[in-house]
């Protein structure tokens, strides 16, 4: 019975990660078990992948120092924390896609309004608020408009190759996107080490500071694209965009473990020492992603995917109206979660 209870509170703590502005740490403060799940994830540390890889050897000592060293960390609590917070992200990981294709000006609207009201959630934490911290939330918010542009540059050019392709080869070029740069392999793994470090602080989303990074909607899609490629896989078949979309996951994934290894102890350390210019910097994160999630753009589809290309101011219809109500809808989520918090 604790063990079911382990899991459907690893899925809740999913789903809060999941939604862009919600945060897993403060749900698990929520459930009563934050204190362990620090305790737990701070002990984990290289002499943990260490005693781990031991076992290759194959000897009787190895393994009894792995499973002394995975009841230190209190391996079971994870691993059924663990598994609920994955079966959380494959069970609406489509949907989010879904509502992202279908019905992308809405879906957007959401989590702005799940953001902007969020930003007043660590605006709370401040101590005071000096020239200091205005410096430090300036560069976070031209840090994160910098990045945004540069992926519309990018996610453009993507366009322009695939049309010119399609000029020059006809049908014979569709059907592949290509393998992610070196620069997106990267921007993969530090949005997955930073966020793993703040899904663990009470108040501030994992999920929201992929989507500032960019990452949020690839990350999605690659799990999609796997999930719906398994029976292919099982019948030998592994196509381009199966191998791209495990380069990207395995990415994110070492990114993960990074934060989790290193990462988690340098955001508390900066958290205990520099306390208000580490939120004021997450916040100019915060302000600076409302930029990304403007929800009105001109886009072109790129092999059945949807490319968002450049901003575009909205019309006064019906899908304006359905926007701003999904938009405060998404705000209403946050002040209704706030409350439930406090």
């Amino acid at each position: 019975m604790n063990s079911l209870r382990l899991f459907a509170n690893g899925f809740l703590i999913g789903i809060a990660n999941i939604i862009p502005g919600m945060s897993g740490g403060t749900l698990a403060l929520v459930l009563g078990i934050y204190e362990r799940l620090i305790g737990a994830l701070r002990r984990i540390g290289f002499s943990t992948v260490k005693k781990l890889l031991g076992t290759v050897r194959l000897k009787k000592d190895a393994f009894a120092e792995a499973g002394d060293e995975l009841r230190r960390i209190d391996f079971g609590f994870l691993a059924l924390l663990g598994i609920g917070a994955i079966a959380a992200l494959l069970l609406t990981s489509k949907l989010i896609v879904y509502l992202l294709n279908n019905h992308h000006d809405a879906t957007y609207g959401f989590f702005s309004g799940l953001i902007l009201v969020s930003i007043f959630i660590p605006l709370r934490m401040l101590k005071g608020f000096g020239w200091k911290e205005s410096v430090i939330l300036l560069i976070a918010v031209a840090l994160i408009l910098s990045l945004s542009v540069g992926m519309g540059e990018k996610q453009l050019e993507r366009v322009t190759y695939k049309a010119s392709n399609e000029t020059m080869l006809g049908d014979s070029a569709g059907g592949t996107t290509g393998f992610p740069t070196y620069w997106e392999l990267g921007l993969f793994f530090g949005s997955g080490a930073l966020a793993i470090s703040a899904m663990i602080l009470p108040g501030i989303s994992g999920s929201f500071l992929m989507l500032a990074l960019g990452v949020y909607f690839p990350l999605l899609t690659a799990i999609n694209t796997l999930i719906e490629g398994v029976p292919g896989l099982l019948k030998g078949a592994l196509t381009e965009s199966m191998l791209r979309s495990l380069l990207i996951l395995a990415f994110a994934a070492l990114g993960c473990l990074f934060g989790l290894l290193a990462f988690t102890r340098l955001l508390s350390y900066l958290l205990e020492r520099y306390r208000n210019l580490t939120i004021a910097f997450l916040i100019g994160l915060m302000v600076g992603s409302l930029y990304g999630l403007w929800p009105f753009r001109e886009f072109s589809m790129v092999d059945g995917e949807r490319i968002d290309t450049a901003h575009i101011l909205p019309q006064l219809d019906v899908n304006l109206l359905i926007t701003i109500g999904a938009f405060l809808i998404g705000g209403g989520i946050i002040i209704l979660f706030t409350r439930l918090e406090n």
